[in-house]
């Protein structure tokens, strides 16, 4: 009878760590160091502000323009840089375990009082799952001197996939539709702003996944 009790005590014990163990999740990190620099000159930044979406610490670029994120979520990343008196700019990296990722974030002087751009709020949102494969994209803008007027263009690519497929371009309203998207498959895109035909201001790079059939 005790050797009963001691064998199911036994396998208790390890169905409750069994259990735990389930619940832990690993997550991995990586890094990334880079450099800030004046677009047109190519000279160092000093004092840009550098996030990420997803997030992680925000920090300054040094006198020599240079910066570090040592923590990171392995994955797709959105590094975003700005500063007083330059146009926003992003750039989307893939963060791998333990590695570093070196980057340069070119960032332009807003010589045309355009403003700070920002563009968000996307339709699918962020991560959106079951989407028809006929879509209306959709996004905001904030931080635009009224008086630009800017035009958009939006890129698309399949999970799988680096070609990338101009879904819409020089397009003067927030929005652009698509009827031929395959199913059952996760995409990314994201939306360039233009004035007068130079890029000034990229968004984040979303995904969403269309319904399975």
């Amino acid at each position: 009878m005790k050797k009963e009790l001691y064998f199911i005590c036994i396998l208790c014990l390890m169905s409750f760590f069994s259990c735990e163990s389930d619940k832990i999740e690993i997550i991995s990190y990586g890094s990334i160091d880079g450099t800030v620099l004046d677009g047109e000159t190519y000279l160092a930044v000093q004092g840009a502000l550098i996030t990420t979406t997803p997030a992680s610490i925000a920090v300054l670029s040094d006198v020599n323009g240079k910066f570090s994120i040592p923590k990171i979520k392995e994955g797709e990343v959105s590094v975003s840089v700005k500063k007083k008196d330059y146009l926003i700019n992003s750039l989307t990296v893939a963060i791998f375990e333990k590695e570093n990722t070196p980057m340069n974030l070119l960032i332009f002087k807003d010589n045309k009082s355009i403003g700070n751009i920002v563009i968000y709020d996307p339709v699918p949102g962020n991560g959106a799952v079951d989407q028809n494969n006929s879509i209306t994209f959709k996004w905001k803008v904030e931080g635009m001197n009224a008086s630009i007027k800017l035009s958009y263009n939006v890129f698309i690519f399949e999970s799988n996939s680096t070609v990338q497929i101009l879904l819409g371009e020089n397009l003067e309203n927030l929005e652009v539709t698509t009827n031929n998207l395959n199913l059952g498959t996760t995409y990314y895109w994201y939306v360039v702003a233009k004035y007068e035909g130079t890029k000034i201001a990229f968004s984040p790079t979303w995904s969403f996944k269309t319904r399975d059939k």
